[in-house]
């Protein structure tokens, strides 16, 4: 199959099979290849669905999907296809993750499509590996107490993880044997479909584990932070008791405390006896228990 991302290679290429990729603000190469291809769009000259969906209309497929790109911010993805050939509208991004990838061997427009299916699932899957290193970086980083802007870092992988999870559990489900995408395709083409399926599966059960990995170590971050605010304030308990007692003007303690060593003694010694005598407690407490 021939790939083609101009309106004079779509014109020069009468006689093969063809493989249009087009952006939605290209509406001269949209309109000619919707023509050639004898495709019906709907709705491809504004911003396309933004949910996965799919479409099955006399021998037509349409298909929406969710491909990554570099940054692994989500563009919609639309697959046209019959037997003439298939027409792929997308972002330039979008498209960039899928060019190049595309099998020029493949002897008909169905294989193309489920292989294109199938370089999506892949796409995420590799910037699912890429996400997996930086939490495995994170969690390194993340011993003891962690800054602010890392705990930070933390909470956006994790609505980034979410977001993805969801888009490729929906993409999954369009591929589902009980769906009229895989009813419409042969034995053979079904197979490819359950591979891309199961594709789709995995990177979903990966951003599962992935969202739950990093909620662990945000919950032991909270827990830090809990104990260190505790052992501050219970650094302070004694110094506060201290303080409040001896700043009440009682007259025994007027005439009594008013001296230097009466001050060392009551005002320093004594507080600082009773707050290493509280870390101690609260030290053997925590490891008892």
């Amino acid at each position: 199959m021939i790939v083609i991302d101009s309106i004079e290679a779509l014109r020069e290429h009468t006689a093969d099979r063809r493989c249009v990729l087009a952006t939605p603000e290209d509406r001269e190469l949209t309109d000619e290849a919707s023509k050639v291809l004898d495709l019906k769009l709907h709705g491809t000259h504004h911003p396309g669905p933004r949910r996965p969906m799919a479409a099955v209309v006399d021998d037509q497929i349409s298909l929406v999907l969710q491909v990554l790109d570099e940054d692994r911010a989500h563009h919609a993805l639309q697959l046209h296809a019959r037997e003439r050939g298939l027409l792929v509208i997308g972002e330039k991004k979008a498209l960039d993750s899928i060019a190049g990838k595309i099998p020029a061997d493949a002897g008909d427009t169905w294989t193309v499509l489920v292989e294109l299916i199938l370089i999506v699932a892949r796409r995420c899957e590799e910037a699912l590996d890429e996400i997996d290193d930086r939490c495995q970086e994170l969690e390194a980083q993340s011993v003891g107490y962690a800054s602010s802007p890392r705990r930070r870092t933390m909470g956006r992988l994790r609505a980034e993880l979410f977001r993805i999870g969801e888009t490729q559990a929906a993409q999954q489900r369009l591929l589902s044997n009980e769906e009229e995408l895989a009813q419409s395709l042969g034995e053979d083409h079904q197979r490819l479909l359950a591979r891309a399926s199961a594709a789709f599966g995995a990177n979903q059960s990966m951003t599962t584990r992935l969202y739950a990995m990093l909620g662990d170590i945000l919950n032991e971050q909270d827990s830090v932070v809990s104990e260190r605010l505790t052992l501050v304030a219970t650094i302070f308990l004694p110094l506060t008791l201290a303080t409040g007692f001896f700043g009440m003007n009682f007259q025994w303690m007027l005439d009594r405390l008013g001296s230097l060593p009466a001050f060392i003694v009551f005002g320093l010694v004594i507080p600082g006896l009773l707050t290493v005598a509280t870390l101690v407690f609260i030290r053997r407490l925590t490891r008892s228990s």
